[in-house]
């Protein structure tokens, strides 16, 4: 992937650098600290920022604000979690009288988390493998403020939202699904009828695009619509119950006992 997104800022223009070619010389070198949690990332991200004269790099392997630290980057390059934070530090009073610019690089396309990063304030949002000249490009597109997608996420971004919204309802039952409440048990849990409880997973489906309990849950655990519902260890058991409820009724049998109907 070779291209990218960038969404900018008008009130950001006025700035004489403007987003300059990174090819040949600039106004000043950038100091960018690398803080991955992955030492594979770290040292990868540094062998592919070392050639960029313009670019001074440092590691900084602890949290914000810890040992090793560069003092005054004015680019980050880190990992989702170490980019949120960093953010959020970046942000409190008497800490940096000038925040630095954040770059999450992760291999989460998901959508909750790509919304959590750029919500917290994170500056560009790329996936690990996207190329080594998407990142220095990125780095010099962040720095003056302007914010920067990867195509693939940009196009994560554009498709969930032209996808209609599931209710907190419709949320709420399919939470109670992973968990492998019955329709009755969801619907006692609710405080709704069983009726109810239908009603709702089949408008969940209908939104998700899904045609039975497993590809719900799928859809909705890969967007990240129920992270708070269940863990992902939940989500998978949720999946293989399906899948077992599923063969049971094309046996014939009907229904598996305790298991969830549309």
């Amino acid at each position: 992937m070779n291209t990218l997104e960038q969404v900018r800022d008008d009130s950001l223009d006025a700035s004489p650098r403007g987003c300059e070619p990174h090819v040949g010389a600039t106004a000043r070198t950038i100091q960018v600290l690398i803080c991955h949690g992955s030492p594979l990332v770290r040292a990868g991200l540094m062998a592919m920022l070392a050639p960029h004269a313009d670019l001074r790099c440092s590691l900084g392997e602890d949290r914000p604000g810890g040992r090793g630290a560069n003092a005054t980057p004015d680019v980050v390059v880190a990992d989702h979690s170490r980019g949120i934070e960093w953010v959020r530090f970046a942000g409190r009073p008497a800490r940096l009288h000038a925040p630095p610019q954040v770059l999450v690089v992760t291999d989460s396309d998901r959508e909750c988390d790509i919304r959590a990063a750029l919500s917290a304030g994170v500056q560009g949002y790329l996936l690990i493998d996207d190329s080594p000249e998407l990142l220095v490009t990125a780095i010099h597109s962040v720095r003056p403020g302007q914010r920067v997608l990867s195509a693939k996420v940009a196009s994560k971004l554009a498709e969930n939202v032209a996808a209609e919204a599931l209710t907190r309802r419709e949320q709420a039952v399919l939470g109670l699904v992973i968990e492998g409440l019955c329709n009755k048990s969801i619907a006692n849990r609710l405080g709704i009828t069983s009726g109810t409880v239908k009603s709702h997973l089949r408008s969940a489906f209908g939104k998700l695009g899904a045609t039975s309990r497993t590809q719900a849950i799928a859809i909705a655990h890969r967007r990240g619509l129920l992270q708070q519902a269940a863990p992902p260890a939940a989500a998978h058991e949720s999946l293989l119950a399906a899948q077992a409820n599923s063969a049971w009724r094309v046996s014939g049998r009907g229904e598996a006992p305790g298991r969830v109907t549309q």
